[in-house]
């Protein structure tokens, strides 16, 4: 197999949780705007939780022949359904929890738990790198992040246990119960389509943007670095583990932004940003060097996080309580499948037949339809929740 087709392999394997999310999401978006977000979250978390650590127990293709990757699939397939749901959920949760003047900081921590979490796999792949040779790795030691896994479970299962409902929801259902309000819809996302269509297509561009960013940032160009830059994998990984570093200072400034100057300044603050720095860094990038290497996913990174952390008190803000969790998880999903679950094949296909500047083209381009959506939605820090 050669070096593209075994990369665009490797990215099939995420493709397919990224076709999976939109099933889990509305089935999780639907349960929870008719019966809440905590429940939702739980079930979301054990799903998305047990599926990972099961792929660090998969037999292997010498051990159980076709059946092992049809496993694999399957449980990537599962880990999507349960991601599909999980963001929504997470997002409301702390958006409807939040007082009004820190909403937007408030919001941000699920899509800090993004990077958090790229930051500690990375950190763990690092180690396993550093102290397991390359052979030995292949063997057994790959398993080792997927069967760590179950800690974070355990801790994450505990939090969300204890927290109560969001108190919006509960505002919402009791104004509905005493006839003062909207009674909950059967179909949640058939009143989406009816009720905010405009809205819902808008924030599905406004995010292609970050979605596409963020894959580019770090899966196109660390499998671009360990295979046609050949760099060290360690070298990759320490650059990937800082530059996580940068999206998280970035998204945490964004959220200070967002709550002082709007939803909007700062988003689209953070995808100018992304049109600003993709050509240096990606000519810092080209010239194989490490240290470069790093400095130019420093660069990237800082803007792209600065657009992901409004989006979520933003798209909250837009649907009511009766639609919101289905109205945020179509945006997101629809969004994703535009942009994050193709953006590494387009990525390669691009950098294959034009180069990478072509790669830096598709970034601009995305950025700009985003900007443009963005414009239209206007801003939302007024808006009442409870509405």
């Amino acid at each position: 197999m050669s070096d593209v087709a075994a990369t665009l392999a490797s990215f099939a394997t995420i493709a397919v949780a990224f076709a999976a999310r939109p099933i889990g999401g509305l089935i999780f978006a639907h349960f929870g705007d008719r019966i809440g977000r905590k429940a939702t979250l739980v079930v979301s978390l054990v799903l998305m939780g047990v599926s990972t650590m099961l792929v660090g127990v998969l037999p292997t293709y010498e051990t159980a022949g076709a059946i092992a990757p049809v496993l694999l699939v399957l449980l990537r397939f599962v880990q999507g359904a349960a991601v599909g749901g999980e963001w929504g959920g997470a997002v409301l949760m702390a958006t409807e929890f939040a007082p009004h003047d820190r909403r937007a900081r408030l919001s941000a921590w699920p899509q800090q738990g993004v990077t958090a979490g790229l930051a500690l796999s990375t950190g763990v792949l690092l180690v396993i790198t550093l102290v397991i040779p390359d052979q030995t790795y292949l063997d057994w030691g790959w398993r080792v992040p997927f069967l760590s896994s179950a800690a974070l479970i355990v801790v994450g299962l505990v939090l969300r246990l204890r927290i109560s409902e969001s108190p919006v929801f509960e505002a919402g259902r009791r104004k509905a119960e005493a006839g003062a309000g909207p009674e909950t819809s059967k179909l949640p996302i058939v009143s989406v389509v009816k009720q905010a269509r405009r809205t819902t297509l808008l924030a599905t561009l406004a995010y292609v943007s970050v979605s596409t960013t963020f894959y580019v940032a770090f899966i196109f160009l660390l499998a671009h670095a360990t295979g046609k830059l050949e760099m060290s994998k360690a070298s990759a990984l320490t650059a990937v583990l800082i530059s996580a570093g940068a999206y998280s200072v970035g998204l945490r400034l964004s959220a200070g932004t967002a709550d002082k100057r709007g939803r909007r300044t700062a988003l689209m603050w953070g995808l100018g940003g992304a049109i600003v720095t993709i050509f240096p860094a990606l000519a810092l990038i080209e010239t194989g060097e490490p240290v470069l290497f790093t400095v130019a996913m420093v660069v990237f990174a800082f803007p792209v996080g600065f657009a992901y952390a409004p989006v979520g008190v933003y798209f909250a803000e837009l649907f009511p309580t009766a639609i919101r969790y289905s109205g945020v998880t179509a945006a997101n999903q629809a969004g994703s499948l535009l942009g994050a679950a193709v953006a590494p094949f387009i990525a390669v296909g691009l950098y294959e037949g034009l180069g990478m500047y072509a790669v830096g083209a598709y970034v601009v381009l995305v950025s700009v339809i985003s900007a443009g959506a963005v414009r239209a939605l206007g801003e939302t820090r007024h808006l009442d929740l409870r509405r």
